[in-house]
């Protein structure tokens, strides 16, 4: 329908129909992969954020928090994760409150200490954040910082706010490359 009106910016919303519950999972803000041998789960990449901003908080990196890249999650509140067949079945019911890390940068018990952070419950934003900030290295690594980025994400309040964090910082620059799409 949207097609043969030739129009972009329509939708569809609404009406009587149920919404499930859904269940808040917690998050840590890593890429967290398994290891075949121990069973345990290794983190792989700590997700950079702002921590100052709540959209993104990156649960890894706050003060306090000694859990690092390479580091493997030992137990989560006690529950072992090499028992579990899915890391995120202990974080269930976790959102903004406080867990338990048994990590150690090697699996195994031994050596192994615990800290403790709060999961938040979306990472989307701490993904989009990497991808801008490698964006933004990878144009100034090309042309030995002489040209800025600027990824815009949309044409309302946030693709506003957006323009200005990273316009005014690189508004010396010979050239920017402005992403709209």
């Amino acid at each position: 329908m949207i097609g043969e009106l030739s129009i972009g910016h329509a939708y569809v919303g609404g009406g009587d129909y149920p919404r499930p519950e859904r269940i808040a999972t917690g998050l840590l803000g890593a890429v967290i992969e398994r290891d075949p041998a121990s069973g345990y789960y290794r983190i792989a990449e700590i997700l950079k954020g702002q921590n100052w901003d709540k959209s993104l908080r990156s649960p890894l990196t706050e003060i306090g928090v000694t859990a690092k890249e390479g580091d493997y999650i030992l137990a989560i509140n006690g529950k072992p994760t090499n028992a579990l067949p899915d890391i995120y079945q202990a974080l269930v019911g976790t959102v903004d409150k406080q867990v338990t890390l048994r990590v150690n940068a090697t699996p195994k018990i031994e050596g192994s200490h615990e800290t403790v952070v709060v999961p938040i419950d979306d990472e989307r934003e701490l993904y989009y954040f990497r991808w801008v900030q490698g964006n933004i290295e990878k144009v100034g690594k090309a042309t030995n910082g002489k040209v800025g980025y600027v990824h815009i994400p949309d044409m309302g309040v946030p693709g506003l706010n957006a323009f200005v964090k990273y316009y005014y910082p690189q508004l010396r620059k010979e050239a920017l490359v402005v992403d709209v799409r």
